[in-house]
């Protein structure tokens, strides 16, 4: 299987602190991020996404710390169910990425 990997998000040419996109085989498939949660408490949110699959609940969620936050987009990525055609089709359109993630 191939390893998830972290990379800073790039929106509109900046990084912020703990916001990651993740990345299976050069494919963006998701992203992991701190943010403020319900009730102004810190916590760490997870998706996995592909442009051309609709997301599910079971797609994301909130985590207390990065480590939960990583462990749990692993579980959902390894029984998230997609074909070959999806890929395909994800790589097309991450290909032409919006102007706003260079």
């Amino acid at each position: 299987m191939t390893e998830l990997t972290m990379r800073r998000t790039v929106i509109g040419g900046q990084t912020t602190p703990d916001d990651y996109e993740v990345i299976w085989d050069e494919l963006t498939i998701g992203r992991i991020f701190r943010g403020v949660g319900v009730g102004g408490i810190d916590g760490w949110s997870w998706a996995v996404i592909l442009p051309n699959v609709p997301q599910r609940s079971e797609h994301r969620g909130g985590a207390r710390s990065l480590a939960e936050a990583k462990a749990r987009f692993r579980s959902a990525w390894q029984h998230h169910q997609i074909s070959y055609d999806e890929i395909s089709k994800a790589r097309e359109i991450q290909g032409r990425r919006r102007p706003w993630h260079r």
